[in-house]
């Protein structure tokens, strides 16, 4: 984990080489509100050649200036002051131009309380009243809100984030703005925005940041969350990550494919929606081929949806008292059926199988060898 202090000695570096530099971003807003900071962001007019002659750098963007640097455990990003060209898809600049003041750089980034500096004696230079924002808890774009989010759309999932994060509100012109622009993340990368979406349902004041979604209509071009974000933005409790796509989805019916859901996830989620919307309870199949894990998510949708009660320790006895979890659990394997049936492997093998499994579920058969072998000789 990377620290201010570290980062300073950084600055202290750079500046003994005849260069500016600056703490800038997240790192100061966080530090002001004594709050914990991963990510550290430095700027300075020293150009990414010029830093990689003090420092062990890896060039991590260099068409907009940026170099990432090694101390030891730590990294900083280190940026030169630049000023960003035309915008071609709402998310990034066609080309960067370095300039030569700092303040000309902090006017071209996102929000004002991401906007302050901090010199390596830890004083704070605020051109945007970043302070003055943080002060009134608010979020508020540097500039004209419309210029900001026409630069880059991403910025508008970026506001909730943190409102989500700090509890602030966001101020009119940025919201207005937002509602706005908010066509423009069609043009984003739908993972760019789907990372944005899990950092704000792992946020503090995530109820807030919903309700702001659905008040300036993002949600409506978010697709098959709609329904979900409407309703889960009334809810006294918002449900964790999987619990709040699982939602919505059961909500709107399908996944769109537009997400991109890792394979494991997209199966995860469409599972415990048809499990949501086709069962209010659970009995010993369904926990069987579906799994505790599923059976739960399934199970806390339809509570929230005030479906069914709150089954999760119901489901959980259930569960733990299968008289088999698996197939594999079966006490009498496929090889030992076929040469008792003296019959070729085929489908039959499976089907008597689950046949099987089905009987002991539902405690009619024995998971004892010798029962299991005579069903195997009474239903060939």
């Amino acid at each position: 984990m990377s620290t201010i202090n570290s980062a300073k000695k950084v600055i202290y570096d750079l500046k003994k080489q005849g260069y500016e530099a600056y703490i800038v971003g997240g790192a100061v807003r966080d530090h002001i509100l004594k709050q914990p900071t991963n990510d550290i962001d430095i700027t300075t007019n020293a150009k990414p050649h010029q830093v990689s002659k003090i420092f062990k750098t890896k060039p991590t963007g260099l068409k907009y200036g940026t170099v990432t640097i090694f101390m030891g455990d730590e990294t900083f990003e280190v940026t030169t002051y630049r000023i960003d060209g035309e915008y071609v898809d709402n998310r990034h600049p066609e080309e960067v131009t370095f300039c030569e003041t700092v303040e000309e750089d902090v006017k071209r980034r996102d929000f004002t309380i991401n906007g302050i500096l901090m010199t390596e004696k830890g004083e704070l230079i605020d051109y945007v009243n970043g302070r003055g924002d943080l002060q009134m808890k608010i979020i508020k774009t540097i500039g004209n809100p419309l210029e900001r989010f026409t630069e880059d759309a991403l910025r508008i999932m970026r506001a909730f984030y943190f409102q989500s994060k700090l509890g602030f509100q966001i101020d009119k012109d940025t919201r207005d703005a937002i509602t706005e622009m908010k066509d423009n993340l069609k043009n984003i990368a739908m993972e760019r925005i789907m990372n944005e979406m899990i950092k704000i349902l792992q946020g503090g004041y995530v109820k807030r940041a919903l309700k702001s979604i659905v008040t300036t209509g993002v949600h409506e071009v978010l697709p098959g969350l709609k329904q979900g974000i409407e309703y889960a933005s009334q809810m006294e409790e918002i449900p964790f990550v999987d619990a709040f796509f699982t939602l919505c989805f059961t909500l709107n019916g399908s996944i769109p494919n537009q997400w991109p859901f890792s394979n494991k996830h997209r199966h995860r989620y469409e599972q415990a929606r048809i499990l949501a919307d086709k069962n209010q309870s659970f009995n010993a199949y369904t926990l069987y081929m579906y799994g505790i894990d599923l059976c739960l998510l399934a199970n806390r949708v339809n509570y929230m949806l005030k479906k069914t009660p709150n089954l999760k320790n119901k489901i959980e006895h259930d569960y733990k008292n299968l008289p088999i979890q698996s197939d594999l659990d079966l006490k009498l394997r496929a090889t030992e059926m076929i040469a008792i049936a003296n019959k070729k492997a085929g489908a039959w093998v499976k089907n008597l199988q689950t046949e099987m499994v089905i009987e002991v579920l539902n405690r009619r058969l024995k998971n004892e060898k010798s029962e299991l072998e005579r069903y195997v000789l009474e239903h060939i």
